[in-house]
């Protein structure tokens, strides 16, 4: 066992290590400039940075451009049915997105080209990047002679293969981005047609900062969640969501029944977190056997519900304010804190 259960909320001496920083709202106002994209805005980007959330430095002043900080998300319930002819595995989830952010640099250019740079964490092989791939999709869609091209710098806060959404998050933050750069007047509908056209959970960052998702991903419906902070694990390993997949088709599940929404709003977590379910669990847990060590670790250390995110490899502990994260904090030895990043809900 790791540490001693969590007996309370009571706050303890806050901790110093920065990779321990609650990532609140409050910073993160000024995005609101846009009424129906509120975490875009027009910039210079040589203008000092006006969030907490720690950037790197920049090499050279642009303006022009547009940025956009990409949000992750943590599925709190997640069910799915088997596959259908389709391929394709109908879910039903609440998806709500937290203030981990991973950050979006677009700057016009002519001649068609996309020229793409990823700065913080590994983005993986550029032909996979799924928000090179949309910006790629933009471009051949505007059939004028002279195609616009874009600059991209993504910087990469959200660990990949977590189960966290930054992937998808990225794409459509260049889809709406460009949207934007570019005057292209695309309506929603059309918004969400390109984004299923790059993944099924890229139009989930389309709409409000919390939905509950239906359909293989295109069926998007607003919710409210009560405020919360969660502690987010995030081990040195990943799970490949197709292998998760693979592993739940052999051992396919009915829909579980979902928690009904009203107790998401009108109650705090620590009434319904218990409550909650991911029906990739026990699939991911069968490929990655440390993901169930550290799941159950966590569980004994702190006395809370564990919960996954997406196909894993992210798991978290839903809060109900800041002085029952801290205590969390507080209940696990470094070296498992040392792997946790608290942050609060976004506001968009």
């Amino acid at each position: 066992m790791w540490g001693r259960a969590v007996r309370g909320t009571r706050a303890r001496r806050p901790v110093s290590n920065p990779a321990r920083e609650i990532y609140g709202s409050d910073g993160h106002k000024t995005l609101s400039k846009f009424p129906f994209y509120p975490y875009i805005y027009t910039m210079c980007l040589s203008r000092s940075d006006r969030f907490h959330a720690p950037l790197p430095a920049r090499s050279k002043p642009l303006c022009g451009g547009v940025r956009i900080h990409a949000p992750a998300k943590i599925n709190l319930n997640l069910l799915v049915a088997p596959r259908q002819a389709d391929g394709f595995h109908p879910i039903d989830s609440y998806v709500a997105r937290i203030a981990l952010y991973d950050q979006v640099d677009l700057t016009s250019r002519s001649g068609g080209a996309v020229e793409f740079a990823c700065r913080g964490m590994d983005c993986g092989r550029d032909e996979d990047n799924l928000a090179l791939r949309m910006a790629r999709l933009l471009v051949e869609r505007c059939n004028s002679t002279s195609r616009p091209g874009v600059d991209i710098i993504l910087t990469k806060r959200i660990p990949p293969g977590s189960g966290l959404g930054g992937g998808s998050s990225d794409a459509a933050a260049v889809l709406l981005g460009l949207n934007r750069l570019w005057r292209l007047g695309l309506s929603a509908k059309q918004l969400t047609e390109l984004a299923l056209q790059i993944g099924s959970d890229v139009p989930m960052f389309l709409s409000a900062p919390a939905a509950r998702v239906t359909g293989r991903g295109e069926f998007i419906e607003p919710i409210t969640v009560h405020p919360f902070i969660v502690v987010l694990y995030l081990p040195d390993y990943t799970c490949r969501t197709v292998e998760v997949y693979r592993q739940f088709d052999r051992s396919p599940l009915d829909l579980a029944e979902q928690l009904p929404v009203e107790r998401l709003a009108a109650e705090p977590p620590r009434q319904w977190r218990s409550e909650l379910i991911n029906q990739l669990a026990s699939s991911a847990r069968r490929l990655c056997p440390a993901l169930g060590r550290d799941w159950d670790a966590l569980a004994a250390a702190t006395g809370l519900p564990v919960c996954m995110t997406g196909s894993g490899s992210a798991l978290f502990i839903l809060c109900d304010d800041q002085a029952e994260a801290q205590a969390v904090m507080q209940a696990l030895p470094p070296e498992a804190a040392g792997r946790c990043l608290v942050a609060g809900a976004s506001t968009f």
